[in-house]
């Protein structure tokens, strides 16, 4: 699975299109943020087949979206945890 707009503007219930551009732009730079700090060496495809990657992905994009106003000087935690978590699983195989 993929994290989608869609999937954003419904957890954070936002109905209108104004945004989805912005919302995209997260999402794109979430993967590469999550990817990178999982393992740089690894791509998408292969992090996508753990929930934990789309996990992460949707929480830091909701987080940069409900927060684009503010001073953002933190990671949350629960993002920190499901990069960890992939850092294990990847590091197993």
């Amino acid at each position: 699975m993929t994290v989608t707009v869609d999937d954003i503007k419904n957890s954070l219930r936002i109905d209108l299109t104004d945004d989805d551009a912005l919302i995209q732009n997260y999402i794109d730079v979430a993967r590469s943020y999550v990817a990178d700090a999982v393992d740089s060496t690894q791509n998408y495809t292969q992090l996508e087949a753990y929930p934990q990657f789309d996990f992460a992905v949707s929480l830091l994009t909701q987080f940069w979206y409900s927060n684009r106003d503010t001073d953002m000087k933190e990671t949350p935690y629960q993002v920190v945890s499901m990069i960890q978590q992939l850092r294990g699983k990847i590091n197993d195989n």
